[in-house]
């Protein structure tokens, strides 16, 4: 299992475009993907888990070309 970490956004984050990244990509509801763009703009951090480090990678390499501040959480505690 991997799991994403959002820390913030850039100026010019393209908020469209991440709900619909989240979406597509991470399978969540447009409701639950804009729920956590609503989050991190407010300064929250938010996890969300995958079921493949490949996906996660992925997911991550987008988010930041579209202005979002994440990592791959390789904290294997549990």
């Amino acid at each position: 299992m991997a799991k994403i970490i959002f820390e913030g956004w850039e100026h010019g984050m393209q908020k469209i475009p991440f709900i619909k990244l989240l979406n597509l990509t991470a399978a969540l509801s447009l409701k639950e993907s804009k729920k956590n763009k609503d989050l991190i703009v407010d300064g929250e951090i938010v996890t969300i888990n995958l079921m493949s480090d490949d996906l996660a990678n992925e997911i991550i390499k987008q988010a930041r070309q579209l202005g979002v501040k994440c990592k791959l959480d390789n904290d294997d505690n549990g």
